[in-house]
């Protein structure tokens, strides 16, 4: 197996044979410059916390808004009940699949453990995905903001010792006041 057969099996993605006959090079060169290797995207959201990446994740699952509703019953009307609007409230985020380097989600999530207190941070999720740009390899489609948000659940997988640098996270529930998009 060649070096390229081998990093590119290691990073998830594909070698495409430069001898075969009738292919041509796709439009846009991966990162290194090379049109032999073409890796499939691995992960798809990162998560920024003061404009630093400090993890990325396959799965993000939970983000709902739910308004409440306030149920009138006005004297007379029999027939039905009046609804009206009521506050809105966001559920849990889960965040699945990751990794991260650091054990900056660990200092976050036993921050305060003793006082019964956590801090809160602003994140922002980005949805990234393959770029065009020969010069990047990622670009963002999606950012999602996050406001006064902490950790409530933190899982971590099995230690491995082909991995021993990275600590892989299995999933990382946030807690947060409010979100919104662009």
């Amino acid at each position: 197996m060649s070096l390229i057969s081998k990093i590119s099996e290691l990073r998830g993605g594909i070698v495409i044979p430069s001898t075969r006959a009738n292919w041509t090079p796709p439009a846009m060169a991966t990162p290194n410059g090379s049109y032999d290797e073409l890796p499939f995207p691995t992960y798809q959201f990162s998560v920024e916390i003061d404009g630093v990446v400090v993890a990325l994740f396959q799965k993000f699952t939970g983000m709902e808004i739910k308004r409440e509703t306030v149920g009138l019953t006005e004297g007379g009307r029999n027939e039905h009940t009046l609804e009206f609007p009521g506050q809105v409230s966001y559920g849990h985020v889960t965040l699945e699949s990751g990794q991260s380097s650091s054990k900056f989600f660990w200092d976050w999530m036993m921050a305060g453990q003793y006082a019964g207190w956590s801090k809160v941070r602003n994140f922002t999720v980005a949805q990234r995905k393959p770029s065009k740009d020969a010069t990047k390899y990622w670009e963002v489609g999606r950012e999602w903001f996050f406001i006064n948000a902490f950790p409530a659940a933190w899982k971590i997988s099995d230690f491995d010792v082909s991995d021993s640098k990275s600590i892989i996270i299995e999933s990382l529930e946030l807690s947060f006041d409010y979100f919104w998009f662009e």
